[in-house]
């Protein structure tokens, strides 16, 4: 095909350059270590015990001196993978680097504690506390979060392989770069945090609340976001192939450059999202709203766009090709210099959208909407547009030229200068069309058309008899 969308060749291109670079990278991320899914042995002294409130002290205190210095036997890092730690308090410890895999940790209070670079893989820390916690680059695979408190709390470059976070609280916290490949997210609450190039592949966030949320770059290839609410979400540039997104609420989101390769959209929200450059291809877009989205640009091939609302939508330049539009909704869009070819639709309205300049060769849209649509210096060359309507529509220097206009509605169409060259009229309606300066039109196709007084002709023809009389002798 006669790839004139440059733009979006280019975005592909880069996109292509960055997987080739970065593959072995995000293939690391998306596979977590089999050691995380092996039992972790445990030696500690309070494996499976409750650890007495002073002992605990005294070994959180101890620990401090190991970090400050760790040449000196006399001091140690805390050991307490698989203790008991219920309802611990543990408010602003200094738990660095320490050994806490398996504990125990249900509705601790890990309130201001340091836990970067700690061992938590498997812990339970169910409806802890862990506000305003450092959790930079700690492991916690497979651990149990459900309905814990994160707010505030920073883990860039955490491990969450796995992890268990159904209901917690993230808001305002910060995971950039950190892993929740597999993760659990559903229906927590990651409202204004950030996590950029974080990774998520194959999580479920299913009813999340990522409102506000800036995840510029994140992974998110093959996540569960059905019904999730991403208002006003930053997803400039993620990898959303494969995302299960039916739903989803993204209105005014920021998607920008994002990548939806076989995503599925199914009655999600986007109005005035941003998508500029998206890569739609072969996306599930049935129902979904884009009522004044910007999508410039946007590469819809092969997308299934049956009843989804365009209404008011920039879709200036954007890629069409092959997809699906039945009913589609294109009212008041606009689409200069877009591109259809091979695109496909029964009933799709295009009432007063601008489509000047689109490449719509071969396209089929029968019995489509273009009333009062503009069209000026389209190529609908050999288009299937059997029954649609035209009425009062601005078809200015058009190329027709072996279209199938049978039964179609022009009436008070403007064709100034436009080619009807072997276009089928067949039953066509120009009543009160201005066919004065058409060129390829012949006496034969007109004599098959309908025609009124009103109907302006070119000077070589001759006015046919009426549509009634035509028919009978026909």
């Amino acid at each position: 095909m006669n790839r004139t969308y440059t733009g979006v060749c280019a975005v592909h291109s880069v996109l292509i350059a960055v997987l080739t670079i970065s593959t072995p990278a995000i293939t690391q991320a998306a596979e977590p270590s089999q050691a995380g899914r092996q039992p972790t042995r445990c030696d500690s002294t309070y494996r499976k015990k409750p650890v007495p409130p002073k002992q605990l002290q005294a070994i959180v205190e101890s620990h401090g001196q190991w970090l400050e210095h760790r040449e000196k036997p006399e001091y140690q890092r805390a050991d307490l993978c698989q203790a008991d730690l219920r309802h611990a308090k543990l408010a602003g410890a200094n738990l660095e680097r320490a050994g806490l895999e398996g504990a125990l940790l249900r509705q601790a209070n890990l309130s201001q504690s340091n836990l970067s670079q700690a061992s938590l893989s498997g812990a339970d820390l169910t409806r802890a506390v862990l506000e305003d916690s450092n959790l930079v680059g700690a492991d916690l695979r497979h651990a149990r979060l459900s309905n814990a408190n994160l707010s505030h709390a920073i883990g860039d470059e955490a491990a969450l392989y796995n992890a268990v976070l159904t209901g917690a609280q993230l808001r305002e916290s910060t995971f950039e770069r950190a892993h929740f490949e597999g993760a659990d997210l559903a229906s927590a609450d990651l409202k204004n945090a950030s996590f950029v190039d974080a990774y998520f592949y194959g999580a479920n966030l299913a009813r999340a609340i990522l409102a506000e949320t800036d995840l510029m770059g994140a992974d998110l290839r093959r996540t569960v976001l059905t019904k999730a609410n991403a208002h006003q979400t930053n997803l400039q540039g993620a990898l959303l192939d494969g995302a299960q997104l039916e739903g989803a609420r993204l209105v005014e989101a920021d998607l920008e450059g994002a990548y939806l390769d076989e995503a599925n959209l199914t009655e999600a929200s986007l109005q005035d999202a941003l998508l500029r450059g998206a890569d739609l291809r072969f996306t599930n877009l049935q129902s979904a709203g884009f009522q004044r989205a910007d999508l410039e640009g946007v590469n819809f091939e092969g997308a299934r766009l049956v009843k989804t609302n365009l209404q008011s939508a920039n879709l200036r330049m954007a890629i069409l090709y092959h997809a699906n539009l039945d009913q589609a909704d294109f009212r008041d869009a606009r689409m200069p210099h877009a591109v259809l070819i091979g695109a496909r639709g029964t009933g799709t309205i295009f009432t007063k959208a601008d489509l000047s300049g689109i490449y719509a060769p071969n396209v089929s849209l029968q019995r489509a909407q273009f009333n009062e649509a503009i069209l000026e210096s389209v190529n609908l060359v050999a288009a299937d547009l059997n029954g649609s309507n035209f009425t009062l529509a601005n078809l200015t220097n058009a190329n027709l030229q072996e279209a199938n206009l049978r039964g179609a509605t022009l009436s008070e169409a403007d064709l100034t200068g436009a080619r009807l060259d072997a276009a089928d009229l067949h039953r066509a309606t120009l009543h009160g069309a201005n066919l004065s300066s058409v060129s390829g039109l012949t006496q034969a196709q007109l004599d098959t058309a309908c025609v009124d007084e009103q109907t302006k002709l070119p000077a070589e023809l001759s006015r046919p008899a009426p549509c009634a009389a035509a028919k009978a002798k026909r």
